[in-house]
C-alpha cells in the first residue's frame, strides 16, 4: 500500500510538472521576441526623426505625443517605449473599471517596472498573455518600415547610409609576347 501510494504520488508530480512547462515555455517564447522586436524597432528607427516617431507611436496607440514624449523622458528606448504603451493599451482591454485611462494603466506599468519586473511576469501579473502585445509591437514595427520605405521613395535617398561600392578588380596584365622560336638547324647524317 505504502509503495502505491508514493508511486501515485510521484506520478502526479511528474504528470504536474510536464502539464505546466510548456506554459512557461510559452511565455518564454513571447518574451524572447518581444526582445527582438524591442532591439528591431530601436535598430530601425535610429536615424529617423524624433517627432515623427513621436507623432507615429502617439497616432499608433491614440494618445497625445505628450506621453510619448514622457515616457522617452525616462530614458527609455522607442522599442521599450513601444512595448509599455502596448501593455497599457491591452491592461486597458483586459481590466477596464480599475484601468479606465492610458495614463492610470501606463503609471502602474511604470510602478511594477520600477520594482524590476520582466514583461511576461507583468503579463502574469495582471492575467493576460503576451501574445496580443507581440502582435502590437510587430504592428510597429512593421509600420515603421513600410514608412521608411516610402519616404526612401519619396526623397530619391535611402534612409541609411549607402555601402560604398568595392572598387573592381584590376585588368590582368598580359604577358610580353615571347619572341618567336629560333628554327632549327638541319640534321646532318
Amino acid at each position: 500500500m505504502n509503495g502505491t501510494l508514493t508511486t501515485a504520488v510521484l506520478g502526479g508530480l511528474i504528470l504536474l510538472f510536464s502539464i505546466s512547462t510548456p506554459l512557461w515555455a510559452r511565455v518564454d517564447a513571447d518574451e524572447a521576441q518581444l526582445e527582438t522586436v524591442r532591439k528591431d524597432i530601436d535598430k530601425d528607427w535610429a536615424h529617423a526623426g524624433q517627432a515623427d516617431r513621436i507623432q507615429s507611436l502617439a497616432k499608433q496607440f491614440n494618445v497625445e505625443p505628450g506621453v510619448v514624449e514622457s515616457l522617452r523622458a525616462n530614458k527609455q528606448g522607442w522599442g521599450e517605449t513601444t512595448i509599455e504603451l502596448s501593455m497599457a493599451q491591452q491592461l486597458m482591454q483586459t481590466d477596464a473599471n480599475t484601468y479606465p485611462t492610458m495614463t492610470a494603466a501606463l503609471n502602474k506599468i511604470e510602478t511594477l517596472r520600477g520594482q524590476k519586473m520582466g514583461w511576461g511576469k507583468i503579463a502574469n501579473y495582471f492575467g493576460f498573455k503576451l501574445g496580443p502585445v507581440v502582435s502590437a509591437a510587430q504592428h510597429v514595427r512593421n509600420e515603421a518600415r513600410t514608412t521608411a520605405a516610402s519616404n526612401v521613395g519619396k526623397s530619391g535617398k535611402p534612409a541609411t547610409a549607402t555601402r560604398v561600392e568595392r572598387a573592381g578588380r584590376p585588368e590582368r596584365v598580359s604577358r610580353p609576347e615571347r619572341p618567336a622560336r629560333p628554327e632549327r638547324a638541319a640534321r646532318v647524317h
